[in-house]
Formats: C-alpha cells, sequence, structure tokens
C-alpha cells in the first residue's frame, strides 16, 4: 500500500520507511478468484542482477548498501548470504527472504 502512495507522490521514501501501514499488502499472487500479476518487460544485459525480497531486507537495510553488495558480491549466492547479513546485523525484526538472479550471456 505504502508503495502505491510514493507512486502517487503523497509520501516520500523516508516517510514511508517509518509509515504504520507499510506492510500492507493491495495486491498479491493468486490472491483472490481474478487476478493479474503487475508484469513489466525489461531488456536485460549479461552481467545485470535483479533482486527479489521482502520487507525484512529493505526495511532495515539502505538502498544504497543493498546496490553496493549486488554489485560487489562474486557470485549471486554470496549477494544473498551477504544481504541476509546485512539485514540481521540491522536488527530485522521480521523474516529476511531474498532471491539474486544474474543475467547470463546467450550459448
Amino acid at each position: 500500500m505504502v508503495q502505491s502512495l510514493i507512486d502517487e507522490g503523497r509520501l516520500t521514501p523516508e516517510e514511508a520507511a517509518s509509515h504504520p501501514q507499510r506492510a500492507q499488502l493491495v495486491r498479491a499472487l493468486e490472491g483472490g478468484v481474478d487476478f493479474a500479476p503487475d508484469l513489466q518487460l525489461l531488456e536485460a544485459h549479461p552481467g545485470e542482477r535483479y533482486l527479489l525480497c521482502t520487507d525484512g531486507l529493505t526495511g532495515v537495510v539502505p538502498t544504497e548498501t543493498i546496490q553496493e553488495v549486488l554489485a560487489g558480491a562474486a557470485t549471486p549466492q554470496q549477494a544473498v548470504a551477504e544481504l541476509v547479513r546485512h539485514a540481521h546485523e540491522a536488527g530485522a525484526p521480521d523474516n529476511v527472504g531474498c532471491v539474486v538472479g544474474e543475467v547470463a550471456a546467450a550459448a
């Protein structure tokens, strides 16, 4: 919900970090009979990394740190381990889930 408020310009990312409804979901995959997931096509390039994660990570680890870890880790697995470590060190009050995928060159 809070992300939609940011997208509408009604909240800043800084305000969203402490918003009381920051964990409220407004959409979920297979959340009902008629669902349509949000889809976005991105042009992927070899070496780029994509992160799927819960707010257990983004709620306590600054965006800049996440970007540095994704760019600096030798492998996606190392990036996951380091991101989870950062979240735990920051006192993550929730579960921390993340997956890092890396775009491979075409064979």
